[in-house]
């Protein structure tokens, strides 16, 4: 009887040594990376400035979410179409705040979860699947939808609402 008492005293233990964002999301992301046009070479940057991946589209990268405590990564993509005339163009990817770090915290990891779990891992924050860089290419006509997610500030702001 005292075996099973140390266990389910070490079983609660461990529950409540975790954050929510650790254990139901990820620190590490996935992430397909796509052009307009594709086949253009990319290389991403970490916030420190150190190439953490190089490739052409359309590919899927591994980028981890996290930073440092409490800091979200940020990515440069610098993207090269193919071509003699081809003009590189950088775009940003940042992280989020992570849903389950906000809310899931509240049941389960408490302010061990908030405060040291996620953002020691990196789950706290969140990636997008997929970055789509539209680099001015007409190869492809017709309507493409992105999220506003993937948009830089610059871009952010030239956005105007359409009232139908």
């Amino acid at each position: 009887m005292k075996k099973l008492g140390k266990l389910s005293v070490l079983v609660v233990t461990a529950l409540f040594a975790t954050g929510c964002a650790t254990i139901m999301s990820e620190s590490n992301y996935n992430v397909s990376i796509q052009s307009n046009p594709s086949g253009a070479s990319f290389v991403i940057k970490n916030r420190a400035g150190t190439v953490v991946q190089r490739g052409t589209t359309p590919q899927n990268v591994v980028l981890k979410a996290g930073a440092g405590y409490f800091k979200g990564e940020k990515y440069q993509i610098t993207f090269t179409p193919k071509g003699k005339k081809a003009r590189s163009q950088t775009f940003e990817l940042d992280t989020k705040l992570d849903g389950w770090y906000l809310g899931g915290n509240l049941l389960f990891g408490g302010l061990l979860g908030y405060l040291v779990i996620d953002p020691l891992t990196g789950a706290m924050y969140k990636l997008p699947e997929y970055f789509l860089a539209d680099l001015g290419g007409n190869s492809e006509s017709g309507l493409h939808i992105i999220s506003t997610e993937v948009l830089t500030a610059e871009q952010k702001s030239k956005l105007q609402p359409i009232n139908l």
